[in-house]
């Protein structure tokens, strides 16, 4: 982390707040669930990015049932990303956790 300026750490200690939870990695894309205004939200954040924009949230529930379910466009979110939230709403994740600081190459 220390590789990173003051902003960049700043917004690596504000992130894993979010308790975000590791769901895979496929070419240098992490897709995370994690949970921000009181939503359990499914996103992408990527090796290089500029961080000062965030995670790319896909979908969001704010309650186990999957009526509660918003999606950024017409099928952002699969079955299973919904179950992945309801399971992380109940605390029954078994997803291991995920680290802001792991991201490679950030920018702000």
């Amino acid at each position: 982390m220390s590789a990173y300026n003051e902003d960049i750490q700043k917004w690596i200690k504000r992130s894993n707040r979010k308790a975000a939870k590791l769901i895979r990695t496929e070419s240098g894309k992490h897709h995370i669930v994690y949970f921000d205004k009181g939503k359990a939200r499914v996103g992408v954040v990527e090796d290089g990015m500029y961080c000062r924009y965030g995670v790319s949230c896909r979908g969001a529930m704010y309650s186990t049932d999957p009526m509660s379910l918003w999606q950024s466009g017409p099928g952002s979110c699969t079955q299973a990303d919904v179950q992945i939230m309801a399971d992380y709403l109940n605390g029954s994740s078994t997803l291991p956790d995920f680290d802001f600081g792991s991201i490679k190459g950030m920018k702000w």
